[in-house]
């Protein structure tokens, strides 16, 4: 019995030790201060513990953000296409006021010049010795050059619109400025046209042409061959229409360009 008893005793002390050594490794540690609050009654105590991160960064691509453009989009779609597919009375003005929106054309020269004086051009590393002789350059840039020498045959009084120029036969048109070309073409009244914007928001056209050398959207510098003169009556002559439009109106290219 009394040896049982012992070793009960033995077993008991070995479990109470190991109880408090475990108790001593999970409290956290005081610092003087702490205890200092305690004692004098303050219960907000603040413990640091490591592996909380209070602050969580944001995610740099808000999917929630990109499903919603989705599907605002696709709304739209839908609610343009049940507009122009219905005869009812109340769509009348919201089909009036979409063929304006898309009527109007889009600004491509100028914003294309904004991109590159904010941005930069794209993917163009471009030394500083080009970059400095651009600047220098750009008071010659903003002069018209002529898109061709000839006489002219149809005056701007006339026409309304443009002047008809005569020229030598198989006769490069160029461009009097950089821009856009917006449109390509062949037009009922001035056959094989090119339209180019500029970044003032001013347009030239060049019409009456034998052959088209620009393709729609095409960003075109200063001097671009746009086409060539279609024949005229008079042998080893050609002949093309050339007009200017600016702030939504035409204006006398002879006023602003010597085609001399």
């Amino acid at each position: 019995m009394g040896s049982q008893s012992s070793s009960e005793v033995r077993k008991r002390i070995a479990e109470r030790r190991k109880n408090r050594n475990a108790s001593k490794r999970n409290e956290r540690p005081t610092w003087p201060e702490m205890e200092d609050e305690k004692e004098w009654g303050s219960e907000n105590v603040f413990v640091y513990e490591e592996g909380v991160s209070e602050h969580k960064k944001p995610p740099i691509i808000n999917k929630d953000w990109i499903l919603f453009r989705i599907l605002a989009s696709v709304c739209l779609v839908l609610c343009m296409a049940i507009i122009y597919r219905t005869s009812a009375p109340w769509t009348q003005t919201a089909k009036t006021t979409l063929d304006q929106v898309y009527q109007k054309e889009f600004q491509f020269a100028s914003v294309s010049s904004w991109f590159e004086d904010t941005v930069g051009k794209p993917f163009a590393f471009l030394p500083e010795e080009s970059v400095n002789e651009s600047k220098n350059n750009n008071a010659a840039d903003n002069r018209f050059a002529t898109p061709a020498t000839g006489t002219i045959m149809k005056s701007f009084v006339k026409d309304g619109q443009g002047v008809l120029i005569k020229t030598s036969n198989n006769t490069s048109v160029d461009t009097i400025k950089e821009g856009v070309v917006i449109y390509a073409g062949e037009k009922e009244t001035h056959g094989k046209t090119v339209i180019v914007q500029h970044p003032d928001k001013s347009e030239s056209w060049y019409a009456h042409l034998q052959e088209i050398n620009v393709n729609l959207y095409e960003q075109i510098k200063k001097g671009t061959k746009v086409g060539i003169v279609s024949p005229s009556d008079e042998p080893d002559k050609g002949e093309f229409y050339f007009a200017l439009k600016a702030n939504g109106k035409f204006i006398d290219p002879n006023e602003v360009i010597s085609f001399e």
